[in-house]
Order: structure tokens, then C-alpha cells, then sequence
């Protein structure tokens, strides 16, 4: 860098906080605090589940289960007794074969780290015979000491799996009765009687450095998922420099157990003395509206295009969503018309935009968790916010160097919060060294203000280049919504002469016309903005656009419609 450093895209959080506790004595401390509190919620798993682990509750719940901090902490501390009476050791892996969203996931949570293993959970579903190469893929990858399953029905294909790895496992465990299964203990058999030391309850030396879990990447990349071993520290280093959660908040989880977004926000709120409330369903927006309305929920996380849906769903009104004192949306690019929709129809509700990854929670936040209302906007985009304590950011172009505050390009991250590498080396030049020490490719667009805000433009993957100028279709989208009044998805096909061509696909033209959507983008955004052609759906043949469960376009469909019928008219 040359000349003023402060206009350079350079965020720097200063000093690291120190660690004051492990994350096990964080938990107990909480429960201490609050033993009748209740801690987890699950409305569509039996009032009894693993009651012989953590006891009966006080309260009598109208639907489902309820647990209370004193029955997670009891049960976790059974469990770890008997992961260690079977031979469970220090440092190993416990693998968990679970449904994606449920309750005993953060007692197992809670029992690992108890006993100092790494966990790591994966869906249930791979343990079905068609899946038996991705069950070998981990039983070989991660050579796991104890091994959970949901159901005694699985345990005979790991038992098979392992046979031809020739891989012992020192604890095998079943949630129910492990019956007709030689080898595996049944955690539903657990004697109530059961007594632990009542001092393991309490404080503990903490192995800081130790990987505390192992998470796995999306794979939208790559298309191969990509482990993140985090450690003890780097966890408690993001959780305390950053928590979204208001202190005794009830929050609603709808996400994978196996996700970075489900260990970090569901440990958050149970370490700020909230109520998890977990959504076996996953999304559906009659699920999640009656969860709210019933369960008077007080959180909830969402991925754009998720509020979309669910404003409107004919069953969405106001008055249900009343409780709900704060969305937490990330995932994807949050756009101005988000901050609008939220104020229109989730009038108690702030906005919380959160900008993480699996690789590391948190280098992003709000000082003192609070954002500020209204959300700076900027090219129609909600600010993320700033550096926290311990992390550096910068911008750079495709050379490596950093660009100045205002220019787009990828984000780069340095912090004790992130992986320093993947699993088995996967993916290496996501990493890289320098003078200043060790740098992730985050694989995300952005710029900074002259506010010390960053605003994430998308995936560098996503980005478009029209005669080598990289096009966000974020931008393009979010002025056609805005000025155009239309729903709109941009993409790029190839073009020999240009490099790629920008098409958009619209809801329809009512009120406007193809023309005057291609004027407005380069009216708004400049002459290096424009789009080459405007597709309705119908002329695609489509009453809607293509969507994912989480409401999100697929743009794959779209692109695939649009060179049909490109090719149809060239012929």
C-alpha cells in the first residue's frame, strides 16, 4: 500500500479478549444461575424421551418435551459417565448418527465437552444402505472412538462398515434400548440410580487447544463437503466477543445439528439463559408461524428469501408474529428491500444481519451486539458490520492487493475464530501466509465504507464478468425491485465477444416494459451494468420461479430454460 492507509479496505479489531472458562463450566455456571429454567423445547418428540438420562420435569408440558438447565446438565454428566465406564477416551471423536433438528443434540453437545471429545454430528440418513460410501467416507476419515445412533437399526451398518475398515470403536451407543444388537449399549436401559461425582459438575481444567468439534462446509463450492476442526478456544473466542442473543430470549432453531449456524447459536442462547426451542419440521412457513404464535418465540434465524416466503403465505398475519423481537438473517445477501419488509410487516421485530461461515464464528458483528436502527444501506445493501476484537479484514483485487474503501473485491480474513486449514488438507490455497500471518479466502465479495462497515456483495463464484468487469447480481436484482417494481433473477450465459452476457428473468412486465428494466440498471449503476435480455416467466414456460426449501431461486433451472429457448430460436 502506498499513501493515506485509512483509504485502504483495511478493517483491524485490536487485541484478542482473554478466555475466562471452558465451555463446560460456561454451561454449568448458566445452569446454576437458572436450575428450573427451561432450557430446550422440542413440541414434536415424546414428553418422555431419554427420561431415565435426565430425569422427569417439574413443569408438564401441553405438547412435546421440556428440559429443564438442571436435567441438561444432569443428563450430560450420565452420559459422559457411561462414554467413559464403555472406555471412551480424551480426545477422541464421537460420532452421532441423529435426525437434523432435535433435542438430544445439545445434551450430547454438553456431555462431549464434559469429557473432552470432538463431536461430530451427521444425519441419521446416512446410515441407509444407499448411502453406505458416504458412511465409510467418515467412519474412515475420522476413526471414531465412540459411536451414537439414534436408533438400534443403524448400529448394524456401522458394525458392517467398520468390519471391512477393520476399525475398533472403544463406546458404541443407542438412544433407545439397543435390543438384538451385540456390542451396543442401550442409553434408554440407563439405571436412574445412576450417580455421578456431584464435583464433576463444576469447574474443570480446560484443554483450550483441543478440536471441540468437527463441522462440515456445504459443498455448494466444490461439490465435496470440507471439515472444520474447531478448537475449544476458537469457539469461545467467537461466542465471547459476539452474541446476537438477548439475554433469556426463546429462540427458534430450524437448522441441521450438523451446521456451524445450529452449534453456535443454539449453545449462544442456552449461554445467555434463553430457551431453545428446536423445529424437527425444519421450515415450512405454517410450521414456523405456529411455533412462533405458540411458543411466543423471541428469535428466530432466517435466510433471505425465508422471510419472503413466509410474508407471503396465506395463513402469515401480524398479529402471530407479535413476539418476535429480533430476526437474525444470513446466508445470503441481505438486500434494502429486506429491512423494508421487516419494518411492514414484523413491526416489533430489528433486523440483525450476520455475516459468519462454518470455517469460523464470529469475525463480523455490531458493537455490543446492538445494530443500529435504521441499517446503513449502501448500492441497496444492509451493512454486515464491523471487524471484532482479535480479527483483520481486507479487500483485495484478483493481483492480491488491497483495494480502496468503496472498490469491491474478496474478502479476506485473518483470526483466531478461524480453521487455519481443512480436514485432510482439502482445498488448500483457500489459505495462505504472509508477513502479517495466516490469511482465509473467504470465497465472498465485498467493500467497505468510509464507516468501517462491510457490505457483502456474494459469492465470488456467483459474480458475473462482462468484458472482464465482475458484475454482482445482487445489485442488479435489488435495482430492478426497487425501481422497477419486479422480482428478478440475474445471471450470465456465454458470449464469445463479451466474455458472458447478463440476462434477467422477471415475474412479468406488468407496468413496465423490457427496455425500460434494461435502461434502469445502467441509469442507476452505470454503463458497465448492462443487460443484455429480459426473459418473462411465462415466456419460459413457468408460473413461478424454480425455489429450494428455503425459498431461494434456483437459478440452474433458469439458465437452463433460457438457452432452450435461445437455442429453439436460433434454429
Amino acid at each position: 500500500m502506498s499513501g493515506d492507509k485509512e483509504s485502504y479496505a483495511v478493517l483491524n479489531g485490536g487485541a484478542v479478549r482473554p478466555i475466562k472458562e471452558s465451555i463446560w463450566s460456561s454451561f454449568v455456571n448458566v445452569a446454576k444461575e437458572k436450575p428450573d429454567h427451561i432450557a430446550v423445547i422440542s413440541r414434536d418428540q415424546p414428553t418422555d424421551f431419554l427420561a431415565s438420562i435426565v430425569g422427569t420435569s417439574p413443569n408438564i408440558p401441553s405438547t412435546g418435551l421440556e428440559w429443564t438447565y438442571s436435567q441438561l446438565i444432569q443428563g450430560a454428566l450420565n452420559i459422559a459417565s457411561v462414554f467413559k465406564k464403555h472406555g471412551a477416551k480424551p480426545n477422541s471423536v464421537l460420532l452421532i448418527f441423529l435426525p437434523p433438528v432435535c433435542a438430544e443434540w445439545p445434551l450430547l453437545w454438553l456431555a462431549a465437552n464434559r469429557i473432552g471429545v470432538t463431536l461430530v454430528t451427521i444425519d441419521k440418513r446416512a446410515l441407509e444402505p444407499a448411502r453406505v460410501d458416504e458412511l465409510t467416507y467418515y467412519i474412515c476419515s475420522l476413526q471414531p472412538g465412540i459411536v451414537v445412533v439414534h436408533e438400534s437399526s443403524g448400529a448394524r451398518a456401522v458394525d458392517k462398515v467398520c468390519a471391512e475398515l477393520q476399525h475398533e470403536i472403544d463406546c458404541r451407543m443407542a438412544l433407545d434400548n439397543a435390543k438384538d444388537v451385540s456390542g451396543w449399549y442401550g442409553l434408554a436401559n440407563l439405571d436412574s440410580s445412576l450417580t455421578t461425582d456431584d464435583s464433576a459438575s463444576g469447574s474443570q481444567h480446560a484443554n483450550y487447544d483441543r478440536t471441540a468439534a468437527i463441522l462440515y462446509t456445504s459443498g455448494t463450492s466444490t461439490g465435496q463437503p470440507k471439515g472444520c476442526s474447531r478448537s475449544e478456544r476458537g469457539l469461545i473466542h467467537g461466542w465471547s466477543h459476539h452474541n446476537p442473543i438477548y439475554a433469556g430470549c426463546k429462540l427458534v432453531m430450524m437448522f441441521a445439528n450438523s451446521r456451524a449456524i445450529n452449534l453456535t447459536l443454539s449453545s449462544q442462547c442456552l449461554l445467555a439463559g434463553g430457551t431453545m426451542v428446536y423445529l424437527s419440521s425444519g421450515f415450512t412457513p405454517e410450521g414456523l408461524l405456529s411455533v412462533i404464535e405458540e411458543e411466543r418465540i423471541t428469535e428466530a434465524i432466517f435466510i433471505p428469501p425465508m422471510l419472503r416466503v413466509l410474508v407471503t403465505h396465506p395463513s402469515f398475519s401480524r398479529e402471530r408474529v407479535k413476539s418476535l423481537r429480533r430476526a437474525l438473517v444470513g446466508g445470503d445477501v441481505s438486500t434494502a428491500d429486506i429491512q423494508d419488509l421487516i419494518t411492514e410487516y414484523f413491526p416489533a421485530t430489528e433486523l440483525y444481519p450476520g455475516y459468519a461461515m462454518t470455517e469460523g464464528y464470529w469475525t463480523i458483528g455490531w458493537p455490543s451486539s446492538q445494530p443500529p436502527n435504521p441499517l446503513p444501506i449502501s448500492r441497496g445493501i444492509v451493512a454486515s458490520g464491523s471487524i471484532l476484537p482479535g480479527s483483520v479484514l481486507k479487500i483485495v483485487n484478483d493481483e492480491g492487493d488491497i483495494v480502496k474503501r468503496g472498490e469491491s473485491g474478496d474478502i479476506h480474513i485473518q483470526s483466531p475464530v478461524m480453521i487455519n486449514t481443512y480436514r485432510g488438507n482439502a482445498a488448500a490455497d483457500a489459505f495462505y501466509e504472509d508477513k502479517e500471518g495466516r490469511w482465509f479466502k473467504t470465497g465472498d465479495t465485498g467493500f467497505i465504507d468510509e464507516e468501517n462497515l462491510l457490505y457483502v456483495v456474494g459469492r465470488k463464484k456467483d459474480i458475473m464478468k462482462r468484458l472482464g468487469i465482475p458484475i454482482p447480481p445482487v445489485l442488479l436484482e435489488n435495482v430492478l425491485a426497487q425501481f422497477g417494481g419486479v422480482q428478478a433473477s440475474i445471471f450470465d450465459i456465454p458470449n464469445p465477444e463479451l466474455g458472458s452476457e447478463v440476462i434477467a428473468v422477471v415475474s412479468d412486465l406488468t407496468g413496465t416494459t423490457s427496455q425500460r428494466l434494461q435502461d434502469l440498471t445502467v441509469e442507476h449503476l452505470g454503463s458497465d451494468y448492462p443487460i443484455s435480455k429480459v426473459f418473462t416467466l411465462q415466456e419460459l414456460g413457468m408460473q413461478q420461479f424454480p425455489v429450494n426449501v428455503s425459498g431461494k431461486v434456483m437459478k440452474i433451472g433458469l439458465r437452463k430454460a433460457v438457452e432452450h429457448l435461445l437455442s429453439k430460436a436460433s434454429s
